[in-house]
C-alpha cells in the first residue's frame, strides 16, 4: 500500500528535542501504514542520528534514514523529494511536536481543497520539562520570529 504522507524530519543537533518529535509522529491518529517517515541528518555532532537510527528501527511506521555531511537545507530538501512515496509531505524540524491530529487534519484539509498546493499548521510554545526547557523553547522561537535586518 502506498503512504498517503511522507513525514519529512530534518535534523540537525537535535539530541534533546528529537525524542519528542518522534514521538509526536508516532502518536499521530492517522494511520501508520499511510505514513512514512524519511529523516535526513545534516552532519550533526551530537547523538542526534544515533537516536534516529534506534527509532527508526523499531518503528511501526516505515522509515528511511539518510546522513550527510553538512550541505544545507536545499540539499535536505531535495533527498526528500527524491525519496519521497506519499502524496503529500509534511515538513517537521527536528524540534517541532505534532498535535496528536496534525497529520490527519492535514490530509482532510488538502483532500477538500485541491487547487491548494501548500498548507501548514499554526505555531505555539509548549512549557518545557523544566524552566531552562521552556525558557530554551521561547527563545528559539523568538529567534525564528525577530527580523535582524
Amino acid at each position: 500500500m502506498k503512504p498517503k504522507v511522507t513525514v519529512r524530519i530534518c535534523v540537525r543537533n537535535f539530541e534533546s528535542y528529537i525524542k519528542d518529535a518522534i514521538d509526536s509522529i508516532l502518536n499521530q491518529d492517522f494511520p501508520n501504514e499511510l505514513m512514512e517517515v524519511i529523516f535526513v541528518d545534516d552532519g550533526s555532532e551530537d547523538n542526534t542520528l544515533s537516536i534516529v537510527q534506534e527509532y527508526a528501527s523499531q518503528m511501526d511506521i516505515s522509515a528511511k534514514v539518510f546522513h550527510t555531511t553538512w550541505k544545507g537545507l536545499g540539499h535536505v530538501q531535495n533527498t526528500v523529494i527524491k525519496n519521497a512515496q506519499g502524496d503529500f509531505i509534511l515538513w517537521v524540524d527536528g524540534d517541532m511536536v505534532l498535535l496528536n491530529d496534525f497529520v490527519r487534519k492535514l490530509v482532510e484539509f488538502m483532500k477538500q481543497h485541491l487547487n491548494v498546493g501548500t498548507a501548514k499548521g499554526k505555531q505555539a510554545l509548549k512549557q518545557g520539562k523544566n524552566l531552562l526547557a521552556t525558557l530554551e523553547a521561547y527563545s528559539r522561537a523568538a529567534g525564528r520570529m525577530v527580523n535582524y535586518q
